[in-house]
């Protein structure tokens, strides 16, 4: 009976051994960047998240109302780690996971929260956007389908984690950006709305 036990968790072991990211890569701040990245392991563990998502982000499940008085916007929260795209009419036609900016971020020695309040995106990138500051002293984190709203802030695609991890930007997941990027923002037009009710 105990090597019936014993051999079910060793095959559980490594099941999540060989689904997970070695626990020896430098995952950093995920496309922010502090490190190289496992890219075979992290798109096997991405892939799942994102079938998790697609899963449970019906509108039904939605953590926003169906509709809002004003459309053409975005609202990101990030007490609740999540984003919602409203239409013309104030209908909710998509939404998904967000990370934020952190409390404090070690490399800058400061407070790195994200903005809050309503903007206006005026600018966007394809998928080879990258920051110009991060890494600090060398820049290249890759943004994937970066839309910037405020400054040097933006909405890109990238890790995301369950709690606000970022420098500042919000992340979403990378098809998620894609989709805002190239369906639904319009530049000097869409607007965000960002909280941390």
């Amino acid at each position: 009976m105990l090597n019936k036990y014993l051999v079910l968790g060793l095959i559980s072991s490594i099941s999540v051994y060989s689904y997970f990211p070695s626990a020896n890569a430098n995952y950093g701040g995920g496309y922010e960047g502090n490190g190289p990245v496992n890219a075979q392991a992290w798109r096997g563990f991405t892939a799942a998240k994102q079938r998790k998502y697609d899963v449970e982000h019906t509108l039904d499940r939605a953590p926003f109302p169906k509709t809002i008085s004003n459309g053409n916007v975005i609202q990101v929260d990030l007490s609740k780690l999540a984003w919602g795209a409203y239409d013309e009419k104030g209908n909710l036609v998509k939404w998904g996971n967000a990370s934020g900016g952190k409390n404090f971020c070690d490399d800058i020695g400061k407070g790195c929260k994200t903005v809050t309040g309503t903007f206006t995106f005026y600018k966007k990138q394809g998928s080879g956007c990258k920051s110009n500051l991060f890494p600090i002293g060398k820049g290249g984190a890759p943004m994937p389908y970066c839309m910037h709203f405020q400054g040097g802030y933006a909405l890109h695609g990238g890790n995301v984690p369950d709690f606000n991890a970022s420098h500042g930007c919000i992340r979403v997941p990378v098809r998620e950006a894609q989709w805002l990027n190239q369906n639904f923002v319009k530049v000097g037009k869409t607007r965000i709305n960002i909280t941390y009710n």
